[in-house]
């Protein structure tokens, strides 16, 4: 059995993502649970979100602010020790050579055993979201800063020594290979986000975290069912899950 199963918690592990919020709406029972363990989580933030509003209220700059002070209260929630903003434009991402520099730094410096981060492939969800096109620019960026521009002594010796991921576990992806059971920190999400006051006023996202994760824990059932039996087991307890597709690199 791989090291890299649905019961391990890194010692260390960072997340990348496009915007405040990403990470929160994605993976935040994650790394609730990984961080009560004792795992150390560093968040990377590419954009400042600096356009990610309807309201004619906000500045870029003003939102940029607001932005950044809801993504530090919702790590505090979550026990994440460090957050760093990268401060590109949001609704502007492109997986420059600078911007995988800039990831390569903030690899070597943390220096995580995991990464997390989008992945790239996922266009569309269901029938009614395009992901947007930031996600995928920050998906890959991430995914070529780990492999192979990290671990590659002899470039960009300036941004620190080298550093060898041990694994990616990829999220919002259409093809998981591994399911994390969140039930005991999906509040820590749902409260996670309701720091976000900018992007979730007058909305509680309690029932729509729930329904979703109750639906990969449905999707995990029927693979699991499938693979043994060929049928689910109805009598199953409910569980709240979050779905990876875990790259083992280095076991």
């Amino acid at each position: 059995m791989s090291r890299f199963d649905a019961d391990y918690v890194p010692s260390s592990a960072m997340t990348i993502f496009a915007h405040p919020d990403d990470a929160e709406f994605i993976v935040s029972g994650t790394v609730a649970k990984w961080t009560s363990a004792g795992c150390e989580v560093t968040f990377v933030v590419v954009t400042s979100g600096n356009v990610g509003t309807h309201e004619e209220r906000y500045t870029r700059e003003a939102l940029t602010r607001t932005r950044q002070a809801e993504q530090e209260a919702a790590a505090r929630v979550l026990g994440v020790k460090n957050v760093v903003f990268l401060g590109y434009d949001d609704c502007e991402l492109v997986p420059t050579l600078d911007l995988r520099r800039r990831l390569v730094r903030e690899i070597r410096k943390y220096r995580p055993e995991v990464v997390i981060c989008g992945d790239p492939q996922a266009w569309f969800f269901e029938d009614y979201y395009i992901n947007h096109p930031d996600h995928r620019a920050a998906a890959v960026a991430a995914l070529e800063a780990v492999f192979p521009c990290a671990e590659m002594e002899l470039l960009w010796p300036e941004e620190g020594a080298a550093h060898e991921v041990r694994a990616v576990y990829v999220c919002a992806t259409h093809s998981p290979n591994t399911w994390i059971d969140i039930t005991g920190t999906i509040d820590k999400k749902i409260e996670s986000l309701r720091a976000y006051g900018s992007q979730v006023a007058g909305w509680d996202p309690s029932e729509k975290i729930r329904e979703r994760a109750a639906r990969e824990s449905e999707r995990a059932n029927l693979e699991q069912a499938e693979d043994e039996s060929g049928n689910p087991d109805p009598h199953s307890p409910p569980v709240y899950l979050e779905a990876f597709r875990v790259m083992k690199l280095k076991e």
